[in-house]
């Protein structure tokens, strides 16, 4: 006989059940069910510490950046996800349990995450007021996508190679080519 199927949960309750979970596993909640999450690669790591430097050198107060963030929407609570790097201009107050008010959100693909980060995660960020672009990054590629908001439309580009990615959300270029720095592909 299997294991029990794990009842539908809140964000409070995801998160009390989270804490008596393995540390050195991650989840998310995604539709009311816990989903762990893959370990990350030496590539998506050194990945995500090349962007979160990049941006950060291009931020001015009160502006920071967030690395492996909980994004929530606030109209679900069946929906709590771990961004790998998030930036956001509001302070973080005690208790807050989430990035308060993200403008950017990004996302490293990799082959076992990208599609629920491109199907499930993209759309969900798209419905956050505050976000105003989400950068998709490919961990196994020189390659991005950005999708930025058009009033209330988004317009997706891509980019790869030695692009420079116009960030407006923070109101800088990111040289795509400085984000794979140390990196082999």
């Amino acid at each position: 006989m299997g294991a029990p199927a794990i009842q539908r949960m809140t964000i409070d309750e995801f998160l009390d059940w989270a804490d008596g979970q393995d540390p050195d596993i991650r989840y998310e909640l995604v539709g009311g069910q816990p989903r762990a999450m893959s370990p990350c690669s030496q590539e998506h790591s050194r990945l995500s510490g090349n962007i979160a430097f990049e941006i950060r050198r291009r931020l001015r107060p009160p502006c920071f950046v967030l690395t492996e963030t909980a994004i929530e929407r606030d109209d679900r609570d069946d929906r709590f996800y771990e961004a790998d790097i998030a930036v956001t201009g509001s302070p973080h107050q005690p208790g807050q349990r989430s990035t308060p008010n993200p403008v950017l959100v990004v996302e490293i693909l990799s082959e076992s995450t990208a599609s629920h980060d491109r199907g499930t995660k993209v759309p969900d960020y798209m419905q956050i007021p505050s976000v105003q672009e989400v950068l998709l990054v490919d961990s196994r590629s020189v390659k991005a996508q950005l999708w930025r908001r058009d009033g209330r439309r988004w317009i997706v580009e891509d980019f790869t190679g030695d692009a420079a990615l116009p960030l407006a959300s923070i109101g800088a270029e990111l040289p795509l080519p400085a984000l794979y720095e140390g990196i082999a592909l």
